[in-house]
């Protein structure tokens, strides 16, 4: 540990970026740490990480955790709750316990269970970005990725669907099922700062462009995109494409991620405002300090009474992509 002269007298001298990584790296390998981390987090804890992805992929990761005596989830914590879930046996940390997800929020079970008392007749459908408390009624958690396809699947002809009223739009525009909003209000604060305009002016100067957009971004926005998806489709469409110039309308991570990985390609912001302060909460000094001291504050649990019920739907969304109809699992009430 370096020290230095301050106002406040000798204080420890922050160690440089990669210092951190080196005795990251170091103590991830002695503690046997799994560290996971969304596209939306910075790229110096995406390069320390085991695994970088979306909400459907980092659900099935947090599954494969045999083998590790810890799992690192840098994230917003219903994100760390599905993989306290999935891997019972693996103690899960959050890097920063108050890196919570605002479209989260809109969304308790309390209400779900209140939505289905009104509508008994329809299954719920509910967003992935939901507590561990809204999960535990549902009958079927999907992503953005896969939202069209567990609601066709269902064979439904109405669904109560949350808490995402953009996405609920996404899906409403690709079935023929009746969505009805758990939420009428909820969104993600992120996203609705896109409009129409950002596109079209970025157009005029890169007309070639394919602009890409998050399904959680406002109906219209999604409409002058050139592509719709998840930012796991995202990084495979991108990776996939001849085309040059892209914009791409979600959190800014996901955009740096993409200019690292395609340097012979031109990735752009639709708007470089659009950054999640709670993603941005975790940092690779939170991160040294869980693995050194594994902090009682930072572990994540989910109440016993709700995790049977949320494994079976985390683990049947897991299975919906190419493997058929989503399977329901009823909730309590």
């Amino acid at each position: 540990m370096r020290w230095e002269l301050s106002s406040r007298g000798v204080q420890p001298l922050a160690a440089s970026c990669e210092e951190l990584r080196e005795r990251i790296l170091e103590l991830k390998k002695k503690r046997k740490a799994l560290i996971l981390a969304h596209n939306y987090q910075t790229l110096d804890i995406q390069e320390i990480a085991d695994f970088v992805g979306d909400s459907l992929q980092l659900a099935r990761k947090s599954a494969e955790s045999e083998g590790y005596e810890m799992v690192v989830f840098a994230g917003v914590r219903f994100m760390a709750e599905m993989a306290a879930v999935l891997s019972p046996d693996v103690p899960v940390y959050i890097p920063d316990p108050g890196a919570l997800c605002p479209l989260a929020a809109y969304l308790t079970g309390e209400k779900v269970a209140a939505k289905k008392e009104e509508y008994p007749d329809a299954p719920v459908v509910v967003y992935v970005n939901t507590t561990a408390d809204a999960k535990s009624k549902t009958d079927y958690i999907c992503t953005s990725g896969s939202a069209i396809e567990i609601v066709k699947s269902i064979g439904a002809e109405r669904v109560l669907f949350g808490p995402d009223a953009n996405l609920a739009d996404y899906v409403r525009e690709h079935t023929d099922v009746e969505i009805i909003d758990l939420d009428e209000r909820g969104h993600c604060y992120v996203h609705d700062k896109f409009d129409v305009e950002m596109i079209l002016e970025l157009k005029k100067k890169y007309p070639d462009a394919i602009a890409i957009a998050h399904p959680e971004c406002p109906i219209e926005v999604q409409h002058a995109a050139d592509v719709v998806g998840s930012t796991g489709m995202m990084a495979n469409f991108v990776a996939q494409s001849d085309a040059k110039v892209f914009l791409i309308a979600t959190e800014m991570g996901m955009v740096e991620q993409l200019q690292k990985a395609h340097p012979d390609k031109k990735i752009l912001p639709v708007y470089e405002g659009a950054v999640c302060r709670q993603m941005k909460k975790h940092t690779l000094e939170k991160i040294l300090h869980v693995l050194e001291e594994m902090p009682e504050e930072n572990l994540v649990t989910v109440p016993e009474e709700h995790v049977p019920h949320i494994r079976q739907v985390l683990e049947e969304m897991n299975k919906v992509k190419g493997q058929g109809p989503a399977k329901a699992v009823s909730a309590r009430t």
